[in-house]
């Protein structure tokens, strides 16, 4: 893990300040799966992605935050729609790089996973109901980092959320999956140390390759 935080850290564009498109680099390198994507300069909107569409197009910076709500993000794209889309972005967002991902399909609940930094305890893991409604649902679960598989088994079952998992209308969600995930995010959380601040995986959906993460923000401590 540190050798893989040590040759991330030292690639970034922005020290300490990594966009979208970096940290699902790392998380591809820890075995999480993201969807496949190319992060673009700004300005460039000719363009092969190299994977098959459609496609989603988001603006991609570490200054940028909220993008859905602030009209950076285009969906369930074809070739024609994707330029319009990162003409848009370019214009919206001057000087900001862009990110052109594989749209992804998927069943049952989004889900989201991530950390934080507790004042009194720590680093600390998260899971719960995700998506867009997340703050409504408000069905989460919190953990210190690291944790084990069971651990992490624990949690998932405390969500209201958890029926879903136990074939709930067919659904084939893999409760186990998602639980090795969380022992992923921990252990990353745990190996950035003092530099840690905040994760957020969401949404999380699953496909039929397993658990994909669909949006990452990893925000970093400055060193003092």
């Amino acid at each position: 893990m540190n050798a893989i935080l040590d040759k991330w850290h030292a690639g970034l564009t922005e020290a300490g300040r990594p966009d979208e498109y970096e940290v699902k680099c790392l998380l591809a390198e820890l075995r999480l799966r993201v969807p496949p994507g190319r992060r673009l300069p700004p300005g460039e909107i000719s363009v092969a992605p190299g994977f098959a569409g459609p496609f989603v197009a988001k603006v991609c910076s570490p200054d940028i935050v909220h993008k859905t709500d602030l009209q950076g993000v285009y969906l369930n794209l074809g070739p024609e729609e994707l330029v319009s889309a990162l003409q848009n972005l370019h214009a919206t967002f001057p000087g900001a790089c862009t990110l052109i991902e594989q749209m992804v399909s998927f069943e049952g609940p989004e889900m989201i996973a991530g950390g934080i930094v507790d004042p009194g305890l720590g680093p600390a893991v998260m899971v719960g109901a995700g998506g867009i409604l997340t703050e409504i649902h408000q069905d989460v679960a919190f953990r210190l980092a690291p944790l084990d598989h069971d651990e992490a088994g624990r949690m998932l079952a405390e969500l209201k959320i958890y029926p879903v998992f136990q074939g709930f209308r067919g659904l084939g969600l893999d409760a186990a999956g998602l639980a090795g995930l969380l022992v992923t995010v921990s252990r990353l959380v745990d190996a950035l140390g003092p530099a840690f601040d905040q994760l957020d995986l969401n949404p999380i959906v699953w496909t039929t390759q397993g658990w994909m993460i669909l949006d990452a923000k990893l925000m970093l401590r400055a060193k003092s």
